[in-house]
């Protein structure tokens, strides 16, 4: 729970929000891509989003274990990140199909920082992210996630089961009609978590910061620090992961104001805990109008409200 010392603090938090709300849907318009689809795992809905502005929506269901973020094969999550639509099947068991580009590149630097990815399957996986071509099967991460038909609810003999796929995102087989008939292939998949902290949420967008001139991640003392750039209406939202097997986690936000030199945030959470203690720290314009425990909200609300509204971090590995 959130402390505030007084009203004043309170009726600032929320004038900051509603306008972090306003501007992010407002800045869909900006957008690239046509189509956005965004998932959020935590409101169990799929939208889309075409020209910036929300298209549809569906109730949607996730794998057996629907909170965690993918890490393996034959773990029943379904993954969070950013991914695209590869390929469009108009019949197959589960109604129609489109598949989506799991694993990706952040998936695959994970997954060899965790040891579940070998190098020479890492390299297999970086070299089809290269070639935009379907990853290989056989890493340790497994593949073939898709959204389908199938249904929200699901009858296995006398009981009725939400949240009954292998990994993959199904929707009731009228709503993937529409949807299967709205994308293409190439368009942007969005899925996250909003009932995570801020750590949770971003995580999964973010990619290696530097990588030697084979592609490989470097992780001087097995600590790799990832990166995402992100734009939000508090302005460009600088997210820093530092995570290593030893070394625990730690996160840093950083929200650069258009116009002034010195950043308008500096969060630091310095083991991705969510809470902000004494050795936490949070500075800048928007830190001294409020706590660090609402800076903390804000940073996280806008992020949620950018990626809900489809804004597409951009994630500048290999520097």
């Amino acid at each position: 729970m959130l402390l505030f010392p007084d009203f004043r603090s309170q009726l600032l938090l929320v004038l900051l929000l509603t306008f972090s709300v306003t501007s992010a849907l407002a800045a869909g318009r900006s957008y690239p891509s046509k189509r956005v689809l965004v998932i959020d795992k935590a409101a169990k809905e799929l939208t889309v989003f075409v020209g910036g502005r929300q298209a549809a929506r569906f109730p949607a269901t996730f794998g057996i274990d629907p909170v965690s973020d993918k890490r393996r094969i034959n773990d029943l999550a379904t993954p969070e990140g950013l991914y695209f639509i590869t390929y469009k099947k108009s019949r197959t068991r589960f109604y129609r199909t489109l598949g989506l580009s799991f694993p990706n590149l952040a998936d695959a630097q994970r997954g060899l920082a965790s040891g579940i990815v070998s190098v020479e399957g890492y390299r297999r996986l970086l070299n089809a992210a290269r070639r935009s071509r379907p990853a290989p099967c056989d890493t340790g991460l497994g593949c073939a996630i898709a959204i389908h038909g199938g249904g929200v609810y699901r009858q296995f003999g006398e009981f009725t089961e939400r949240d009954w796929t292998d990994g993959c995102v199904a929707l009731d087989n009228p709503d993937m009609e529409v949807l299967f008939n709205l994308c293409r292939p190439g368009d942007p998949v969005l899925i996250f978590n909003s009932a995570r902290n801020l750590f949770g949420i971003i995580r999964p967008f973010t990619q290696v910061r530097d990588l030697d001139g084979k592609g490989l991640p470097v992780c001087p003392d097995g600590i790799c620090v990832y990166e995402a750039d992100l734009r939000t209406s508090l302005g460009r939202t600088r997210v820093t992961v530092r995570e290593g097997r030893s070394h625990g986690l730690s996160l840093e936000v950083v929200v650069y104001d258009e116009g002034r030199e010195s950043p308008a945030l500096v969060l630091v959470d310095r083991n991705a805990d969510g809470e902000m203690s004494f050795l936490d720290r949070a500075r800048g314009t928007i830190a001294d109008a409020s706590t660090p425990d609402s800076a903390y909200e804000l940073a996280r609300s806008a992020i949620i409200v950018a990626l809900s509204s489809g804004g597409m971090p951009h994630m500048d590995g290999g520097r």
